[in-house]
């Protein structure tokens, strides 16, 4: 998080910079805990006790199929959620953590930088069309690093324009909002 906390940092110190970086940096830490904590609640399931472990599984089971046989298993018991998901949700948390290297790369990119997202769906879509089609079968490691891929630059891409628009919105409002 060293570079990430640099760049919040090496912001210019007048007033109206000073609530910039701060606004911009209570959102990044926002979207960090966010994130993680979503995270943490999926992969905790394999210790908590069976009707608390049913209670987060449902909660998840309208974003996840969660089939035994492609979640990651922990003591014998499934995560709430399958290994493409898991790779989805472990990618949304770095890619916000990585969002500070990133900004070169989205500012770089400018308005092309949408096809770096849209790209990162590829390997996810190739992944999942293989076996569906009968060509090959996918792993569980395919199927965590594709969504890993797409978590990571889905959430970078995100992440960079929230934050682009939180530092924007504050730079006009100024220090002084009520």
């Amino acid at each position: 998080m060293g570079p990430i906390l640099a760049w919040l940092e090496a912001m210019p110190t007048s007033p109206k910079c000073m609530a910039n970086a701060r606004s911009t940096r209570l959102v990044w830490y926002g979207l960090l805990a966010a994130t993680s904590g979503v995270l943490i609640l999926a992969m905790l399931p394999p210790i908590l006790p069976a009707p608390l472990r049913a209670v987060v599984r449902e909660g998840f089971a309208p974003v996840c199929h969660q089939l035994p046989g492609r979640s990651p298993h922990f003591g014998g018991v499934p995560v709430a959620l399958c290994d493409r998901c898991s790779g989805i949700y472990l990618g949304l948390v770095l890619g916000v953590t990585a969002s500070g290297w990133g900004r070169g790369l989205w500012a770089a990119l400018g308005q092309h930088g949408r096809y770096l997202l849209l790209g990162s769906l590829v390997p996810l879509g190739v992944d999942w069309v293989g076996p569906v089609l009968g060509l090959w079968s996918s792993g569980p490691i395919s199927r965590a690093l594709t969504g890993l891929l797409f978590g990571s630059i889905a959430a970078s891409y995100v992440t960079n324009r929230v934050l682009q628009r939180v530092a924007r919105t504050a730079s006009l409002e100024g220090p002084d909002r009520s």
